[in-house]
């Protein structure tokens, strides 16, 4: 049963996402007037389904995603019907511009996916903790950290990382995980000033996620009236950053921290724009009457659309963001890649979680997808958009040598890649990690 709980939301998310993916292949082409003679989900043996026109509309045996199969294709070198060849449906017999839409409209229907799925989840509501969107002001250090080696303190607000600018915790967070075990400069507003620190992270030995030993400020977001809170001052949007001289690094640990200790007054550290100050208040039942900083996402649906397309981009540019640091070598693979392993472990997780991480995890995985499969890789499609566009500057097709060539190279690539992407999901198992650099 522990197996299944992964495998079938594995199979579900996958599913769904690839898809949606070929449907976008399958109806473009089926605008186009060409003829399509499998549209699968699933691949394998035939299990059920039923024609339309010229398509078999088909369910098979190995649910993970599904395929299309088009007349002339490169990819099918036998034709289902071959005596239907030759009245002008075949694909390849079509102008180079309807053919790279169809390879095209793939891609382009992940993005689609990401939209709706993102979409969907701001209309049924997502409370997020509103530290991701907060400026990267620092919470908390921990003792023995490189930030703490650094010199790094709490209430320093990171303005960049290596030269790029960092406008919420998200971004700042996700420069330091994608580079593990590497130097950072790190750029802080501390009071009125501006500093510099150079801090070496360091790495999960298992993930393999950069780390530097600091934690994001916790914020107040709601200051209940005649609470202690309120008594002493404490506004919404206001940091804590230690209880009795003890750091808090989650709002969670503030409860814990209270029971632990001695009753009467306690001295808490604060920050506020910028500026820290000490307040000193008195629990009332062991509470301070304050609640923490969130975010809920509801809403209709023109403005769900319009944040789920910002939400889709911002995934985009992150996503091209870590593609750069792996091209020039500044990001470690183990940081950055997930394979089958890793998602299957996220399906899990979601699908105990509920329907909102479920949306979550779908929509984030559709964009990864498109942009993998937009990549210039036969066979995938930006493998044979590369190639309609080669032809297109040349005025003329490549010859079948040269496509065979192409096709070729770029899968030996492909299953390079691949095999990278397994190293690197097994690199971070329990059971293999240990016997893996």
């Amino acid at each position: 049963m522990g197996a299944l709980s992964y495998l079938l939301p594995f199979v579900l998310v996958l599913g769904v996402i690839i898809f949606f993916h070929e449907f976008g292949h399958f109806i473009t082409a089926k605008a186009f007037g060409m003829r399509v003679f499998i549209f699968s989900f699933g691949f394998g043996p035939r299990l059920a389904g039923f024609k339309w026109g010229d398509t078999d509309l088909r369910v098979s045996a190995i649910p993970l995603g599904g395929y299309v199969k088009l007349e002339g294709e490169p990819e099918d070198h036998v034709s289902e019907n071959t005596a239907a060849l030759g009245d002008g449906k075949d694909f390849t017999t079509r102008p180079r511009w309807q053919r790279f839409v169809v390879y095209l409209a793939g891609p382009v229907m992940n993005g689609v996916l990401a939209i709706a799925g993102f979409a969907a989840l701001y209309m049924v509501g997502y409370g997020i903790d509103a530290v991701l969107t907060d400026p990267p002001v620092i919470g908390a250090v921990e003792s023995g950290s490189p930030a703490a080696a650094a010199g790094l303190q709490p209430g320093d607000e990171i303005l960049s990382i290596d030269g790029a600018a960092k406008a919420n915790w998200e971004d700042a967070l996700v420069a330091i995980v994608i580079r593990p075990d590497r130097t950072l400069r790190i750029r802080v507003r501390r009071g009125g000033e501006e500093k510099e620190f150079a801090v070496q992270s360091t790495s999960n030995s298992t993930q393999k996620m950069g780390q530097i030993g600091v934690t994001p400020l916790v914020r107040i977001g709601q200051v209940l009236p005649g609470s202690p809170a309120e008594r002493a001052g404490l506004k919404p949007d206001d940091g804590i950053l230690s209880v009795n001289g003890k750091p808090v690094a989650s709002f969670a640990d503030i409860p814990a921290l209270i029971a632990s200790a001695p009753k009467g007054p306690l001295g808490l550290q604060m920050w506020r724009q910028g500026s820290i100050f000490d307040v000193t208040i008195t629990p009332e039942n062991g509470r301070l009457g304050i609640a923490n900083k969130t975010i809920t996402k509801k809403l209709s649906f023109v403005p769900a659309v319009r944040e789920a397309t910002a939400a889709t981009w911002n995934l985009v540019r992150q996503t091209f963001v870590i593609l750069k640091g792996l091209i020039t070598a500044s990001i470690s693979p183990k940081a950055a890649l997930t394979g089958p392993l890793g998602i299957a472990k996220a399906s899990g997780d979601a699908a105990r979680s509920g329907i909102r991480a479920l949306l979550f995890l779908v929509a984030s995985l559709s964009v990864s997808v498109g942009i993998l499969n937009l990549f210039p890789l036969p066979p995938l499609d930006g493998g044979h958009l590369a190639i309609l566009a080669g032809e297109g500057l040349r005025r003329r097709d490549f010859s079948a040598a040269a496509k065979g060539w192409i096709l070729n190279a770029g899968a030996m690539v492909l299953f390079l890649l691949i095999g990278l992407v397994l190293y690197s999901d097994l690199s971070k198992t329990s059971w293999l990690g240990k016997y893996l650099p």
